[in-house]
C-alpha cells in the first residue's frame, strides 16, 4: 500500500493525463471523441511507472510540461489505474479490472513496485494472468534476492515452487539453501493440544530438492576435489560477470591459479593476430574489465570453462560513439550462436542497457563482433553465474 497519497488524487497536479474515447457518430456522420482529463503529480507517477518515469524526466517534458494522451484504454480504467498508483488499492467491475491489468503491464507499473516482500505473490499472479514479462521479472527477483524473499515458505502452488527451485539459480550457497528447505520441511504445528507434523503440498518438492542438493554436492566434490576454493556448488548474481570473475580469481589465488584458461577463456578473431600491438598491458586487465581494449573490424569470444550464465543484461562500460557498430552473440556450445544485442550506429551512454534478445537457455559463450568503427570499450554482462556439474 502506498502511504500518504490516498487522499491526494483529484486535488491538482503538474501533469495531465488525457483519455480520448471514440463515441457514437454525430448527425453529420463524424465520429465523436469524448475527452477526459486527469490532473496528477508527475513525480508520483514516475516513482511507480518506468514508462512515465522515462517520459516525465526527459528534457522535452521539463521544458514544455506536455500532457500524455491515451487512446487505447477507457477513461474508467485509466481513473482506476491512476488511483492505484496513488493508493495501492484497486476497485471496480471485473471487466474494467482486466483492462487495468493490461494498462499496468503497458506502463510497467508493477516493475518498480516489485520487491522481496511481494515477489512470490506477483510471480503467482503473473503466472495466473499470463503476464510473461512480469512473471520473468518476479522470478529473477526471487532468485537474486533469495535470502530476503525466502525468509518464509511461499504460499504458492507446487508447480510454481518447482519453477523457482529447478533451474538451480537461487543465489544462495548450497548449505544455506539446505538449511532453509530443511526448516520448511521439518515445520511443526500444534493442533488440538498435540504437536503434529505440518502437512504441506510443497513437501514433495522440498524433499526432491534436498536430495538434489546432496547429489550436486557429491558431484561437485568428485569433479573439483576436496581442496577446491569452493566446497559446494553455488549460483551468484553479478552486474559485471567478467569483472566478478577476475575478483573471484584475485580473492582465491594463492599464487598457483590462472585467470585466463581456468576462470575465463578468450578466442581472438582471425584479424586479431596483433592484438597486443594496440593492447600492450596484461590481458587479464582487459578481459577482467579493468581496462578498455581496442578492436576494429573483428571479433572476440569469451567462454566460461566451469560455469554457465543466465543472461539478464548487456551494456558497455564506457560511452559508445555513434561511429561504432557492433553485435553481441551468446551460445550454449560455441557452435550455434544467438544474436543477443545489436548496438546499431547510435550513441550509447555508459551503462545503458542494450535491447536484449534473451537466449532460450543458459549460455557459456559470448562474442563481440565489431562491424564498423574503432571499438575502445568493455562489454558488461549481467546475469547469474551457475557452477557447471558433470552429469
Amino acid at each position: 500500500r502506498r502511504r500518504g497519497h490516498d487522499n491526494c488524487f483529484g486535488r491538482g497536479g503538474d501533469f495531465t493525463v488525457v483519455v480520448e474515447e471514440p463515441q457514437c457518430e454525430d448527425s453529420c456522420g463524424s465520429e465523436v471523441v469524448k475527452r477526459v482529463e486527469f490532473k496528477v503529480w508527475s513525480q508520483l507517477l514516475a516513482s511507480w511507472s518506468a514508462v512515465f518515469d522515462k517520459m516525465i524526466n526527459t528534457e522535452e517534458f521539463v521544458e514544455q510540461k506536455k500532457a500524455q494522451v491515451i487512446t487505447d484504454f477507457s477513461s474508467g480504467a485509466t481513473e482506476i489505474f491512476l488511483r492505484f498508483l496513488y493508493s495501492g488499492i484497486v476497485e471496480g467491475p471485473l471487466e474494467t479490472l482486466v483492462e487495468v491489468c493490461a494498462m499496468a503491464d503497458k506502463y510497467q507499473a508493477f516493475q518498480k513496485g516489485l520487491n522481496p516482500d511481494n515477489a512470490c505473490q506477483l510471480f503467482a499472479a503473473a503466472a495466473r494472468f499470463r503476464l510473461e514479462d512480469l512473471r520473468r521479472m518476479a522470478l529473477e527477483e526471487i532468485w537474486v534476492k533469495a535470502e530476503d524473499v525466502l525468509k518464509e515458505c511461499p504460499s504458492i502452488s507446487p508447480e510454481l515452487f518447482e519453477e523457482i527451485l529447478a533451474p538451480g539459480l537461487i543465489c544462495m550457497s548450497h548449505p544455506d539453501l539446505r538449511v532453509v528447505l530443511q526448516g520448511w520441511s521439518s515445520g511443526r504445528k500444534r493442533k488440538a493440544g498435540e504437536e503434529t507434523i505440518l502437512s504441506s503440498p510443497l513437501q514433495p518438492v522440498i524433499e526432491r530438492h534436498l536430495e538434489r542438493l546432496n547429489d550436486e554436492g557429491e558431484r561437485h566434490l568428485a569433479a573439483f576435489g576436496p581442496h577446491a576454493p569452493r566446497t559446494a556448488p553455488e549460483s551468484a548474481h553479478c552486474r559485471d560477470i567478467f569483472k566478478n570473475l577476475f575478483r573471484s580469481f584475485q580473492e582465491q589465488n594463492d599464487g598457483t591459479m590462472c585467470f585466463l584458461g581456468y576462470f575465463l577463456m578468450v578466442v581472438f578473431g582471425p584479424k586479431s593476430w596483433a592484438f597486443r600491438s594496440r593492447n600492450p598491458k596484461p590481458r587479464e586487465e582487459y578481459f577482467g574489465n579493468h581496462r578498455p581494449f581496442s578492436l576494429s573490424s573483428d571479433s572476440i569470444a569469451w567462454m566460461l570453462p566451469h560455469e554457465s550464465v543466465y543472461l539478464m543484461g548487456l551494456s558497455f562500460v564506457l560511452d559508445m560513439p555513434e561511429q561504432v557498430h557492433c553485435r553481441i552473440f551468446c551460445s550454449e556450445d560455441g557452435v550455434s550462436w544467438h544474436l543477443a544485442a545489436d548496438s546499431g550506429k547510435s550513441k550509447i551512454e555508459a551503462g545503458s542497457a542494450l535491447t536484449l534478445s534473451r537466449p532460450p537457455s543458459l549460455v557459456k559463450w559470448f562474442k563481440l563482433e565489431v562491424l564498423e568503427g574503432d571499438f575502445h570499450n568493455n562489454l558488461r554482462i549481467s546475469g547469474i553465474r551457475r557452477d557447471d556439474l558433470p552429469a
